[in-house]
């Protein structure tokens, strides 16, 4: 969804999450509940001071979730800092707003992730669009850096050149490279030698190489919003001097065709990934290796 107002309410992993920005133009993220009675602090309201509001009762909330007031009574400092809003952090990037939603009390601010050169830029110098998919995000994750797919389900569109391959008994190669922040993918038709390269970031973001410039460079996220429910949103650096406008409703309207194939197909697909029930093959490779990591990941939990 679009930040359209201050504050708003958001749904990420399932947790509902209320983010709002500050005096100084901060943006903060708070669990969308306050501590006094449970009410949705995205009811409220952001004071002149920048600090958030509840609607109920009146409870002011700074960005990193300590209270800054409480109307009617009188509270020394040491109490009002007792009470907290669980807060998680934040930061912008490729113009958009990311939450971790492990929350500050509970853990130092986790590392920035590791990220392609060809997010890093100004706000205003990215596009975005996105949908949301009635569907586990790993299915989303595992679209995304599959090669096998475009010759058929994209045959009409942007895998039109590879249907013929396909269709005339091609063999697909499909290279997975470890690297610290994921894997990268080299895949082509062996006969033909023309490769595309795929990147799979941890934990959700897929970035398709359609030429070796930053605007060459596709960077779709796929994002939880809860157990049944994704959105898939697309970044693209925009041309130098690029009215943002124009490119981005261009963009967007050729993501949405594309998006439109894969979403029907995808939301076709029950639960999360399944080792157990699905057969593989040479050309899975990337999705086995996504597959690995996400095994391993949830076995680590405690």
């Amino acid at each position: 969804m679009e930040l359209t107002s201050n504050p708003q309410a958001v749904e990420i992993a399932g947790e509902k999450l209320v983010v709002f920005r500050d005096a100084g133009g901060l943006w903060h993220a708070l669990l969308d509940k306050c501590p006094h009675r449970g009410a949705a602090l995205s009811l409220g309201a952001v004071t002149e001071d920048g600090n958030l509001q509840c609607r109920y009762h009146g409870w002011r909330f700074r960005g990193d979730g300590v209270c800054a007031r409480v109307p009617l009574n009188e509270l020394t400092d040491k109490a009002l800092g007792s009470i907290r809003a669980a807060a998680m952090p934040v930061m912008e990037l490729a113009g958009a707003l990311w939450v971790f939603t492990g929350t500050l009390q509970d853990e130092p601010a986790p590392p920035p992730p590791e990220l392609p050169s060809s997010l890093q830029g100004p706000p205003r110098q990215f596009g975005t669009y996105s949908q949301h998919w009635n569907a586990h995000w790993t299915r989303a994750v595992e679209n995304f850096i599959d090669f096998a797919h475009p010759s058929y389900l994209h045959r009409d569109t942007i895998g039109a050149w590879t249907h013929d391959y396909a269709e005339g008994g091609a063999i697909a190669t499909c290279e997975v490279h470890a690297e610290s922040w994921g894997f990268s993918t080299l895949n082509y038709f062996t006969t033909a030698r023309q490769g595309f390269r795929v990147d799979w970031y941890r934990p959700n973001l897929s970035v398709l190489h359609f030429g070796d410039s930053g605007e060459g460079k596709l960077h779709v996220f796929s994002i939880p919003v809860s157990a049944a429910r994704t959105r898939v949103m697309t970044v693209r650096r925009l041309p130098p001097g690029a009215d943002t406008a124009a490119w981005s409703a261009r963009a967007a309207s050729m993501d949405n065709t594309i998006l439109d194939e894969d979403r029907v197909v995808v939301e076709s697909q029950d639960g999360p990934v399944d080792e157990a029930g699905e057969i593989s093959v040479a050309t899975d490779a990337p999705a086995v290796a996504f597959r690995r990591w996400h095994r391993q990941m949830l076995a680590s939990r405690p």
